[in-house]
């Protein structure tokens, strides 16, 4: 079989494999809300399976940032210094690595910025606003006046305090957004006096938008569909990125051994990948399931179409230095958007909730254990092969 053949059928097995694995956390939610629907306890006990998910998927991501993407990143950096001649003591991989966790952070700050205008408009109308909620199957109706964070707060005891009109400082609750394990739904929740002028749109993300639960619903559906709409895009692009470079490295394999060889180790890597990149993706957009099913497709396809990118170059008549140089900024930026996906949107998300810390740990360094025995396995199979 012609190398380019088999790199074309490999790639189309890629896109199959990791487009079922993204969509089965799908199935596992929808399987899990229909348990918390019929038993509290099996909700609250599902909540925890989640939370440990997303601490696995987290020790993924961490481990393929460390322990794959930064090695390719200096093993290709080493090379473009050894065919190009050029000494320098800049750390150049490193620097575009920032450059990658910059942009990402810049860019969900822009549009944050600009998604609070439009909440701020359409919610201060008239100095008057009006948000519903249905949470938990109570009913909340909430006035503001003057500004629009101006609400009544019921403390344990039942009273109701509010603050007067024309203060900087709210009184605030700020819920964990999964119920402890054997602890009451009111212990999970904190007052606490903030300025409101300190609460950045990054904080109201992080701490509200982003929830940890499925039981989550929002208090304004249309706020909360665009904020998670950001997550799921900053998310699946640096994902999508990092794809297109694994799936551009398997392109550019010259022989059916090399090919097989990775393609086995990749496959299985973008596996377990694909389930907890579609995990997040599921969990942020619980309600919205046109959005998962076209982000993990598009996720999906990544792979093989930088497979393809890497046999148009390898096939094209292109200076091997440029080749070089573009892979390492690329992979450099992609480790950069990493770097953020793994600690700002999965385990600081995580570690924030009222669950086992030191478990959440075991879960993290399952993941991590996972793709370092992989990276581990891949290493022997690829001195095995040089042996022979």
């Amino acid at each position: 079989m012609e190398t380019i053949s088999l790199q074309v059928l490999l790639a189309l097995a890629m896109f199959a494999t990791t487009a079922l694995a993204g969509l089965l956390p799908i199935k596992l939610l929808h399987v899990i809300t229909r348990r918390k629907d019929e038993d509290e306890r099996q909700g609250r006990r599902s909540d925890y399976i989640l939370t440990l998910l997303s601490c696995f998927a987290g020790g993924v991501f961490m481990s393929t940032c460390f322990l794959d993407i930064f090695p390719h990143i200096n093993e290709n950096y080493a090379r473009f210094l050894s065919k190009s001649q050029w000494s320098t003591d800049f750390p150049f991989p490193q620097f575009f690595v920032c450059c990658g966790f910059f942009l990402v952070y810049f860019l969900e700050e822009i549009c944050l910025k600009v998604f609070a205008s439009t909440k701020k408009h359409g919610q201060c109308h008239d100095g008057h606003s009006h948000p519903h909620a249905d949470i938990e199957g109570s009913k909340s109706h909430r006035h503001g006046h003057g500004e629009c964070l101006n609400e009544p707060l019921k403390t344990n005891g039942g009273e109701e305090k509010g603050l007067k009109a024309g203060t900087n400082e709210r009184q605030t609750r700020t819920c964990s957004s999964s119920v402890p394990l054997g602890g009451d739904e009111s212990d999970s929740c904190a007052h606490s006096v903030i300025p409101f002028k300190q609460r950045s749109m990054s904080v109201l993300t992080h701490e509200i938008v982003i929830d940890e639960s499925l039981k989550y619903i929002s208090t304004n559906g249309h706020d909360h569909m665009e904020t998670t709409f950001l997550r799921s895009l900053t998310f699946a692009i640096a994902m999508s990125f990092h794809s297109v470079l694994e799936g551009f490295a398997l392109g550019v394999q010259d022989n059916n051994t090399g090919i097989l060889t990775l393609f086995v180790s990749l496959i299985i890597h973008k596996g377990i990948e694909a389930f907890s990149v579609g995990l997040q993706i599921t969990r942020s957009n619980a309600r919205r399931l046109f959005m998962v099913v076209l982000t993990v497709i598009v996720y999906a396809l990544m792979t093989p179409f930088g497979s393809l990118v890497g046999v148009l170059i390898t096939n094209m008549d292109i200076d091997e230095l440029v080749k070089d140089a573009i892979a390492v900024v690329l992979e450099a930026l992609a480790g950069g958007t990493f770097i953020y996906v793994t600690f700002f949107e999965v385990l600081a998300q995580e570690r924030a909730n009222d669950h086992s810390n030191l478990v959440q740990l075991g879960a993290i360094v399952l993941g991590f254990c996972v793709i370092c025995a992989l990276q581990v396995n891949e290493q022997f199979s690829g001195d095995s092969i040089q042996g022979h």
